[in-house]
Parts: structure tokens; C-alpha cells; sequence
């Protein structure tokens, strides 16, 4: 028998090296670009020849650009799934869903390929994060439902839904753990 009352993280599948890539490249483009206007403007002020606002944006920017990113980096490092006390509990990044065990369809529990059943697919991003290799948050699939989704691997998604509607997508990398705690605590 399954304890239920002890924590127990469902490891996922899929790398965070893609999004995590990403994120650097999104961040550092900008902020290359930010600083080469810095590099122009500051000798500008330096000389008297520029107002004081053009100055102080630019020095904002890369402090704005650098803290936004800070914090999505810990979103994504933050986000997860686990077991704990007979709740699943989805950990987006930006929040967590808790969804007791006994509330989800143990034989709904289906793995699927993203590529193949594209009407499960996330379409809108209704709270969440997103990037290239990487979705987490609160989304609106192609056919109208509204899902919690923690997505690195697309290949390999285990879909369920509660007894209230609510659709689950992860990409965990053993989804049998999981059937394996439903089911147990249907007992």
C-alpha cells in the first residue's frame, strides 16, 4: 500500500536547457542593445550636449531587464510536481494548483502525444509562462478546455482531469507513479 500522507515529487520529463537557452537569449539581445545606447548617451551627458532622462531610462533598463529576468529564471526553477498529503499539487512557477487524489479518474490518466492529439494542445495562455520548450501555468486548449499544464517534453504528456473538469497536462516521466497513487487513494 501507497503512503499518501508523505511527500513525494513526480520527477518530470524533459530538459530545462532549451528554455533556460532561450531565456538568456531573450534577455541578452536587449540588453546588449540597451547598454551600447548607454555607451552613446553617457559621453553625450557627460559633454552637456543630452537631457538627464535619455541618461537615467538607460540606466533603468538593464536593472528592469535584469530583474525580469531573475525572477522568471526562478519560475522556471520552481516549477514541478509532487504528492503531498493526498493532493497532487502542480507548481507552475507563477502559483500551484492542489487537486486531491481522490478527485482524479484514475483510468482517465492518458499519455499522449501532443504532435498526434493536437485538440489537447495548449492554444491560450490565459496565466502562465511560456517559452520555446517550456509552457507552465493556466491555459485554454484547442478544444475549449481550460487546463493546468507544466510542458517540457510534448511527446510524452500525461493527461488527466479532475472530477470537476479540470484538465491536467504534465510531462512527468514515470505517469505510472502517479496511476499508481490515484489508485490508491480510491481505497
Amino acid at each position: 500500500m501507497t503512503d499518501l500522507s508523505q511527500a513525494r515529487v513526480l520527477p518530470l520529463s524533459g530538459s530545462m536547457r532549451t528554455p533556460l537557452t532561450w531565456l538568456f537569449v531573450l534577455t541578452a539581445l536587449p540588453l546588449l542593445v540597451v547598454l551600447a545606447a548607454l555607451a552613446v548617451t553617457l559621453p553625450l551627458l557627460i559633454a552637456g550636449n543630452a537631457k538627464a532622462p535619455l541618461p537615467a531610462l538607460a540606466l533603468l533598463a538593464p536593472v528592469l531587464l535584469v530583474a525580469v529576468t531573475a525572477w522568471v529564471w526562478r519560475s522556471l526553477s520552481r516549477a514541478g510536481v509532487r504528492v503531498d498529503g493526498g493532493e497532487l499539487v502542480v507548481n507552475t512557477g507563477l502559483g500551484r494548483k492542489r487537486v486531491p487524489l481522490s478527485r482524479l479518474r484514475a483510468a482517465g490518466l492518458r499519455v499522449v502525444d501532443l504532435g498526434e492529439r493536437t485538440e489537447l494542445r495548449p492554444w491560450l495562455r490565459l496565466w502562465g509562462t511560456g517559452l520555446p520548450g517550456f509552457r507552465a501555468g493556466w491555459y485554454r486548449l484547442r478544444n475549449g478546455e481550460k487546463a493546468v499544464c507544466l510542458l517540457l517534453d510534448r511527446q510524452r504528456v500525461s493527461y488527466l482531469r479532475s472530477d470537476d473538469g479540470l484538465s491536467l497536462l504534465l510531462s512527468l516521466e514515470r505517469p505510472d507513479d502517479l496511476r499508481a497513487l490515484i489508485t490508491a487513494s480510491a481505497r
